[in-house]
């Protein structure tokens, strides 16, 4: 019996495998193609892992990370896997969760022989569930006061709300497992909850003891689980009158449950378990937030109305932007953030705003946290450490419908740091990111005229080096928009980008998008790491105004650019278009169109040499430009690259080949 299970829960993830294929995207013998005019191929064009170990340090990397820096060949494919396991869970939130755990090296798969919270779904049916599941919360010592009547509150709503509990119930003990090893449960959450300071390195130690001692493998089954049980949770409540009027609020040891129906309520200034709320326009303040070590998970559930998820009520009106406190509280959990615990929130429709200067939005930090927007065109709108944002767990926001707008400042939209996998998904209408680059918060070592963005698909990294040498890997970044006209702006570090063994990718699927950024933007990455941006098709704009940009790689990083189809507009900086630097590998990949480059200096297939006689010299440099197809414009300050050419653009072989400093520039 398991064994005929186990084949039907594989049969749809190896059918997926299987059908795997970009259209348009180049094959191996494609790249092979291109990278013998040098002498190269696709087994000789790759990192050496021998050459990488005196330079690269740091713990925690992630399966993918590994995988891409293995085989960058073999990126187009990978994504792709990836992308298409996602575009299929738009109503199985618990998948969904299951590849973003995935993404963070956590292999958890809740629904692989079937439903995992089928028994709690049976449970909940039954006459008198919900007063059966409260007596147990009683007897159980989670509940100590009196339950109120619930003679008013609709019957399918009890049935939601027992469901929820009976799952909250089996999740604690996940939660109490991924713990086991933390002597002081508090004192971690505490840890957990406040911003990085200074370098100290008794402080880092105790972190890095955090990292290996929390089982980031229970909490990612404890999210499967409850997202599973708040989408069935959810069909239960659009059943129930948006009229009808109830309301019942329970204290318990773990936050309080609130069951409330039509009106406009304010819910907040307390922790919260769990509020399932029918109708209205409501409220809600540092709600679906897990806001101490106890109160380990908090669930909203909100079927209708124009609501407001806000961090301060002041926020009801202020852009985070314009606000003058929004670095205050910014480590702590806010609207859809989870510490040490689980946050789950789901909004089913209308225009909602989500305002909030601390982390959450679908962030999470040692833990899971799920963000799902049904429908309406909605505001989101961060400091930082949100929007799809994960340290040591799993961060989603996702955006089924409407023409959105997220802002943020500070690693927002799709950001992985170590140990965690963070996904922003929109999967549809016309979209505004922007991570703000005019008030300047954070300004970069590189300009500090500019914001350090490292958001829109980022993974990010500790670099400690030149500290104590106890570097931490990035984790895994992305941001999957499956349709619409969309546009992307940042400072610096943004649009599918890694650093320090992060994974950063940005994937588009369709629509005239346009991009712009300043620094290590749009498929760029530096020391050891990974970032890439892939658009499916349309009329795009790319702008990369400073350096590093549209497939460029630093110090052993790949960046890679690819666009599958349209007639496109590239404007770049030196440093851009399928350029290496540092022994970096820089791709850039156009599959059609008319298009037009613009750029200078080491571009369109370049490389900036290695110095003589240095140790880098004998480790690969390698930069590739391939256009396939369409008459192409390009600029007279970049004299090689010429319409309907192929040749190798800088060549200097080391010893023994294929060490060395390659450029290919392929426009056929």
């Amino acid at each position: 019996m398991i064994a005929r299970k186990l084949k039907s829960a594989l049969a749809l993830p190896l059918a997926l495998v299987a059908s795997t294929s970009v259209a348009n995207a180049p094959s191996l013998t494609d790249w092979d193609a291109a990278l013998g005019v040098v002498g190269l191929n696709t087994q000789t064009a790759r990192f050496d892992p021998s050459m990488l170990s005196f330079y690269r340090e740091g713990e925690f990397a992630m399966p993918i990370y590994e995988g891409l820096m293995g085989n960058p060949w073999n990126a187009p494919f990978l994504m792709d896997m990836h992308r298409r396991s996602l575009t299929v869970t738009v109503s199985n939130p618990l998948e969904t969760v299951s590849v973003v755990s995935r993404l963070a090296g956590i292999p958890s798969r809740r629904e692989l022989l079937g439903d995992p919270i089928v028994g709690a779904k049976t449970r909940a049916a039954a006459p008198g569930a919900l007063a059966a599941m409260l007596n147990t919360y009683r007897q159980q010592g989670i509940i100590t006061g009196t339950v109120p009547t619930l003679d008013e509150v609709p019957a399918d709503a009890q049935r939601a709300t027992a469901l929820m509990l009976d799952v909250l119930l089996t999740s604690h003990r996940f939660r109490a497992a991924a713990l086991a090893d933390i002597n002081d449960i508090p004192a971690a959450y505490a840890r957990a909850s406040r911003p990085e300071g200074a370098y100290d390195p008794v402080e880092s130690a105790r972190s890095r003891q955090l990292d290996r001692r929390v089982d980031r493998r229970y909490l990612a089954a404890a999210g499967q689980d409850l997202a599973a049980a708040t989408e069935a949770a959810h069909l239960l409540l659009r059943t129930v009158s948006p009229s009808a009027q109830f309301r019942v609020e329970i204290p318990t040891k773990w936050g309080a449950i609130i069951l409330s129906g039509a009106g406009n309520d304010t819910h907040g200034g307390k922790e919260t378990l769990l509020v399932m709320d029918t109708g209205g326009d409501d409220t809600y303040i540092n709600t679906a937030a897990t806001l101490s070590d106890q109160n380990w998970a908090s669930i909203v559930v909100d079927v209708r109305g124009n609501d407001k998820y806000l961090s301060d009520a002041a926020l009801a009106t202020t852009e985070i932007a314009q606000w003058t406190s929004r670095n205050a509280a910014r480590a702590q959990a806010g609207p859809g953030g989870a510490i040490l615990g689980v946050a789950m929130l789901l909004d089913g429709e209308g225009d909602d705003l989500y305002r909030s200067q601390r982390m959450g939005l679908g962030g999470a930090v040692y833990g899971v946290s799920l963000l799902r927007d049904l429908a309406g065109k909605d505001i989101y709108d961060s400091y930082a450490d949100a929007q799809g944002f994960a340290r040591a767990g799993a961060g989603i926001l996702e955006d089924a419908d409407g023409d959105d707008t997220y802002t943020g400042f500070l690693q927002v939209q799709g950001v992985g740091l170590t140990l965690g996998a963070g996904l922003l998904l929109d999967r549809s209408g016309d979209d505004r990111y922007i991570a703000n680059d005019e008030v300047i918060d954070f300004p970069s070592p590189q300009t500090s005229e500019h914001n350090v963005s490292m958001s829109q698909g980022a993974g990010n990294g500790v670099r400690r080096d030149y500290l104590g040498g106890d570097s931490l890997a990035g984790g895994v970044g992305v941001l999957m928009d499956q349709g619409g006209n969309d546009e992307y702006s940042c400072g610096v570090f943004g649009q599918g980008v890694g650093y320090w063994m992060g994974v950063g990718l940005l994937w588009d699927q369709m629509g005239n998008d346009k991009y712009t950024g300043q620094w290590y933007v749009q498929g760029a990455a530096a020391h050891f790491a990974v970032g890439i941006l892939e658009d499916g098709g349309g009329r795009d704009t790319y702008n990369g105004f400073l350096n590093m940009s549209q497939g460029a790689g630093h110090d052993f990083s790949l960046g890679a650019l690819f666009d599958y189809a349209g007639s496109d507009a590239y404007s770049a900086s030196p440093l851009s278009l399928g350029a290496g630097n540092a022994n970096g590998i820089g791709i850039f990949f156009d599959a059609e169109g008319d298009d037009t480059y613009n750029a200078q200096g080491t571009a369109l297939g370049n490389v900036n040499p290695a110095p003589v006689g240095s140790l880098r010299e004998q480790a690969l440099s390698l930069g590739v430009f391939l256009d396939f197809g369409g008459t192409d414009q390009f600029p007279a300050a970049v004299p090689h690259a010429v319409d309907g050419s192929r040749k190798g653009t800088f060549v200097r072989r080391g010893e023994p080949e294929p060490t060395g400093q390659y450029g290919v520039f392929w426009a056929r």
